[in-house]
């Protein structure tokens, strides 16, 4: 508890007292400013998770519509040649969907490539 207003122990009762509820109302802003600094701490935190989740959402919706563009290219390219049936498509947009064997695959990580062996 910090005296903010001190005033000499000589003086009048209704001066001491004056200025004990002076220095307790201050007291009970500063602990009101330390919960406020604390909640918006927590909002921080919350806000930047937040954020992160949603830079992630989009980037898997990002890959959702290439993959679906892609798509339909090769299906629009298949009906204009008539050739519709046994249709497979792979986007390979990542390497998320592959999996890499020893010795079969070579994976260049700086470049984003897959090489066959």
């Amino acid at each position: 508890m910090k005296n903010r207003i001190s005033i000499d122990p000589s003086a009048p009762d209704s001066l001491l007292t004056g200025a004990k509820k002076i220095n307790e109302n201050f007291d009970q802003i500063d602990s009101n400013f330390d919960q406020i600094d604390s909640k918006i701490e927590q909002l921080e935190t919350v806000a930047k998770s937040e954020i992160a989740h949603l830079h992630w959402r989009a980037d898997i919706n990002e890959k959702n519509i290439l993959e679906m563009a892609l798509e339909l290219e090769t299906v629009k390219g298949a009906v204009l040649n008539g050739l519709t049936s046994n249709i497979y498509i792979e986007s390979f947009i990542d390497v998320e969907d592959v999996t890499l064997l020893n010795g079969a695959t070579k994976h260049d990580s700086k470049n984003k490539k897959v090489y066959l062996v």
